[in-house]
């Protein structure tokens, strides 16, 4: 596909609705052309009547409905040493938590947040593995360059900073754009990974939930604007949210061949919520169904931003893969329990999630 990169905004974002790509993509653009107001003032609104109609607190109700949640951006754990690497032309902030002799574990987030919405998950995670955070160029607080934004070039980005910090594989756990960065590693560079722990993926732009606008998706737009207009040296998000939406117009575009150059004995768990609201249930199950070594995950009661919608149970599971991965050599040795033929998780991980489960109804119902 040809995608029109005029500068002219007004032509580009046509060009983007007339792409075809749906999933997160799709309902970017259209929640974006909603919320969008004036030229000259900020560009989404300050309140959303959509969303505060919402029980996107932590309230009775909220608890009933946290995929509909948007819990507060995390803050990273203190003191936490931010620094910037000069790689690819730009400059890319980092940080790293944990012990020395931990094992390494990347984070990567999702499009235009930063690396604080994984806060939670590294407080519980970084007495034992060693957590390298860093976000992704132009957004968060890295820089950018005139280079269109792709996967395969944040990709580099990701190996040239391992480079830089002198690692030569790592553990990936990535959320929506970040577990998609985490397969282009795991099919292009798989000799850079230990294990790849991937939410919220995608493998082609075609195929998602784009039936309504979230509100919880329109929350997100208005809080990441603010945050990058706080964080990022480009102070651009219009141009920020231009440049990713005609990448997810038409990548990732995978097919079943390139799932097949990820190696069998590299441990994959491909994860989504059950409530996702722009990744539809096809996308995971395919995916799972195309790595044979895969285990598939879907977490209950949660949506694409369950890493602050239900952080403890994400981290439970993440902590659970990683004990699994980091104390075996292959996935052969996994075992594995079928849920409805689709979700394939771990036994002792499926005891785990049934006990969060349990103890969450208990306060429902308590309350």
């Amino acid at each position: 596909m040809t995608v029109n990169n005029t500068t002219n905004d007004n032509a580009r974002n046509s060009s983007y609705s007339q792409s075809g790509g749906k999933k997160f993509r799709r309902i970017a653009s259209l929640t974006y052309q909603k919320l969008t107001t004036n030229t000259n003032e900020h560009l989404i609104p300050k309140t959303t009547s959509s969303v505060t109609n919402y029980p996107h607190n932590t309230s009775s109700q909220g608890l009933k409905y946290p995929w509909l949640r948007l819990p507060p951006t995390p803050q990273l754990p203190y003191p936490h040493h931010g620094q910037y690497a000069q790689i690819n032309n730009i400059s890319i902030w980092y940080t790293i938590y944990g012990p020395k002799n931990g094992a390494p574990v990347l984070f990567l987030h999702g499009g235009l947040s930063k690396s604080d919405y994984w806060g939670l998950q590294v407080r519980q995670l970084q007495k034992t593995y060693k957590c390298i955070l860093m976000d992704s160029r132009a957004q968060g607080r890295s820089s950018s360059s005139s280079a269109n934004i792709t996967y395969d070039l944040m990709t580099s980005d990701v190996v040239s900073l391992l480079n830089y910090l002198g690692f030569s594989k790592i553990h990936l756990v990535g959320w929506s754009d970040g577990a998609n960065i985490g397969l282009n590693l795991a099919m292009n560079h798989p000799d850079r990974l230990y294990s790849l722990f991937a939410f919220g993926a995608n493998y082609h732009p075609s195929s998602g939930n784009d039936t309504s606008i979230p509100p919880v998706f329109a929350a997100y737009l208005e809080r990441t604007q603010a945050e990058y207009e706080a964080f990022n040296p480009n102070k651009s998000y219009e141009i920020l949210f231009n440049d990713l939406l005609t990448m997810w117009s038409i990548y990732p575009n995978w097919t079943k061949v390139d799932f097949e150059k990820i190696p069998l004995d590299l441990p994959v768990w491909i994860v989504d919520g059950d409530h996702d609201e722009v990744v539809s249930r096809e996308q995971p199950d395919t995916m799972a169904s195309w790595i044979p070594q895969a285990g598939e995950l879907i977490l209950p009661r949660t949506g694409h931003f369950a890493p602050i919608q239900e952080s403890t149970m994400f981290a439970t599971s993440l902590e659970q893969f990683l004990a699994e991965v980091t104390n075996t050599t292959t996935c052969s040795n996994y075992r594995f329990i079928c849920i409805n033929n689709c979700s394939r998780i771990s036994v002792d991980s499926f005891y785990t999630l049934v006990l969060i489960f349990m103890f969450r109804l208990m306060l429902e119902y308590a309350g």
